[in-house]
């Protein structure tokens, strides 16, 4: 499970004690109280709780004179336990003005906490030790001069929780952020109204580990080809609640680079004891009364996760259902679902970036803005790294962007990159990844080999396409207007023409192609664009196809595509040869009702280009 917020409460402390409340909070969730004071400085909390730092000492705690008072602050722990009080007594300095914030967090690890702190508002960088948790930021600090009011401000991708003053002294803000990867984090600025006395503080909350569900175990003696153990297992997308396990007899799903997946299923109901379990997970409409319809299940809810014996293939977001009786009576719910690269083209941006450097860097910033928002954690283990392509990227609110297409069109550039998310098996988990690659994959082709012959192989069909119509030998990208004249017609942005050099010096025709980026407004930005689809679609379009039979033991999936296949062809056209492609993308057939083998159609690498 990953960590999240449940509650937090501030309270304001007045003299020498008083009761601190705090929010919501169930038992097992992590209770973290962030006491701050002035004069006098700090107390404690009436129940007794470990401390994670504190800080005592005259001349003050923050820099600087501060009306020649000293002040302290202490980050109590808690776990809470059945019985948990809604309040605590707190105490600090007989004349003092203090806040103190109580945090809940579900699904978090008590003993996986990093803490550190330096003077001022910048809160310090640190490192996790863990892929999946909660950032927070703490600064508090006294006004410098004493006696004036204080708001924060915290920057884009951090979302505030707490913005509290004790009269017109102590003052403290506190904001959290998803941790998605083990990158390094670098230091934060809080920014207060007035200039302050301060300390600032970052702690990592690491989440806890899901329990795994164990796959079937496939005994050695299993038939080989059409033989292998498929399951298909349903989780909440958010919290990855587990739900149960479906069979669908006829499912057929795929995965591309820089594209979400497809999947489509039927799960049959042949009587009412299955139409139960099914219920647990696509719940039954209901009758005359709307409102007690479950809304912790169902499309656009769940996700299915989908392993070959025992192994991750794909996670799909299940985003429709469709119930149909036929008229033999049989009953049947269709399923359709994208992989969470889907998810991403749900969400739009609803504040305005500016993002500049890596363009990896700003992949995973986009990424991480997104999982940072209010029920939008998909959980995702970013991959480290970075491209060595610079890049600067503005989007504004209004403009309705989703995060997909934004993270799309930054690929899509003149020296971009590939990006899948994967659902892969690390130290016993499942984890959501998103990996990148100036290109993604393996170069080796020994690790996967297919083969065509005159008797028989597992290429079952090849096919070999070659689209002129829908390739260029010059190509343009056409952006927005940046007139703000409305005197004046608009007039969008147009990049120069770029050529495939190649195919024009052989002899081929001038053919053009203006792709439209409607949103953008960067000259620049549009000039790399043309010339990406230049270098990857000049001439003819090429889209060579296989299908190929799949055995108890494969080496290709999903998490593998990038990677280069062999693939020997020997019929009447091909004369004893072997190709080495990559392969870009892979649709599954688990079992097919012709063959009653497994079936994968494997795309080699071509590019397809987006309508214009």
């Amino acid at each position: 499970m990953t960590a999240w917020i449940r509650s937090v409460q501030p309270n304001l402390i007045s003299a020498g004690a008083g009761t601190a409340t705090r929010g919501e909070a169930k038992v097992g969730d992590v209770l973290l109280a962030f006491q701050s004071a002035d004069s006098g400085g700090h107390g404690a909390l009436f129940l007794d709780g470990d401390w994670l730092f504190e800080d005592d000492h005259p001349g003050g705690f923050w820099p600087g004179s501060v009306s020649g008072t000293w002040a302290g602050v202490i980050v109590w722990k808690r776990t809470c336990e059945l019985g948990e009080p809604t309040t605590y007594s707190a105490f600090q300095g007989s004349v003092a003005d203090g806040t103190v914030l109580i945090v809940a967090i579900a699904d978090a690890d008590p003993d996986s906490i990093q803490i550190d702190r330096q003077a001022g508002t910048t809160t310090p960088g640190m490192t996790p030790n863990a892929a999946s948790g909660l950032e927070i930021r703490y600064a508090t600090g006294v006004p410098s001069p004493p006696g004036a009011s204080v708001s924060w401000s915290t920057p884009t991708g951090y979302t505030e929780r707490a913005d509290a003053q004790s009269h017109v002294w102590t003052s403290a803000v506190l904001a959290t952020r998803p941790v998605v990867s083990t990158a390094s984090l670098g230091e934060v600025v809080l920014t207060p109204t007035q200039s302050l006395a301060a300390a600032a503080f970052t702690i990592i909350v690491a989440s806890t580990t899901p329990p795994v569900p164990q796959p079937p175990v496939v005994q050695p003696f299993a038939p080989g080809v059409g033989g292998a153990v498929w399951r298909y297992e349903f989780f909440r997308l958010l919290d990855r609640t587990f739900l149960g396990s479906l069979a669908l007899p006829d499912a057929v799903f795929d995965a591309r680079l820089l594209q979400p997946g497809q999947l489509t299923a039927t799960i049959p109901i042949p009587n009412r004891r299955e139409a139960d379990r099914v219920a647990e997970i696509i719940p039954r409409e209901a009758v005359n009364d709307p409102d007690s319809y479950p809304l912790d299940r169902g499309p656009g809810v769940i996700v299915c996760q989908i392993l070959r014996e025992g192994e991750p293939q794909a996670e799909y977001w299940i985003n429709g259902t469709k119930l149909t009786r036929s008229r033999r009576g049989g009953v049947g719910i269709a399923l359709r679902g994208v992989t969470l690269d889907g998810y991403l083209n749900a969400v739009e941006i609803e504040d305005d970036l500016n993002y500049a450097g890596d363009q990896i860097d700003i992949a995973r910033s986009l990424l991480t803005h997104l999982m940072a928002q209010p029920n939008s954690n998909i959980s995702l283990d970013l991959q480290a790294g970075s491209s060595g392509v610079s890049r600067e990227l503005a989007i504004l609110e209004s403009e309705g962007r989703k995060y997909g297409q934004v993270l799309l069109d930054l690929a899509q550039a003149s020296g971009g990159f590939e990006t899948q998310i994967r659902l892969e098996r690390v130290d016993g988990a499942l984890v959501r990844r998103w990996v990148w690659g100036m290109p993604l994959g393996q170069a080796d082709p020994v690790l996967h080999t297919w083969a065509d012959g005159r008797n028989n192989g597992d290429i079952l069909e090849y096919t070999e396409e070659a689209d002129a119509a829908r390739g260029a030998t010059r190509w343009r990208a056409r952006g927005n207007s940046i007139s703000a004249d409305a005197s004046v017609p608009s007039v969008p942005l147009l990049s120069t023409a770029h050529e495939a050099t190649a195919h024009l010096a052989a002899g081929w025709p001038r053919t053009s192609r203006t792709l439209s980026y409607n949103t953008q407004t960067d000259l620049p930005t549009l000039e790399e664009y043309a010339a990406y689809w230049a270098a990857r679609a000049g001439g003819a379009l090429r889209v060579d196809m296989a299908t190929v039979t799949f055995g108890k033991i494969v080496t290709f999936s999903p998490n593998s595509l990038g990677d280069v296949g062999r693939f020997y062809l020997h019929n009447a056209w091909h004369q004893g040869v072997w190709r080495r492609r990559r392969i870009i993308g892979i649709g599954i057939t688990p079992i097919s009702k012709q063959t009653g083998k497994e079936e994968a159609r494997l795309v080699l690498e071509g590019q397809e280009a987006p309508d214009a």
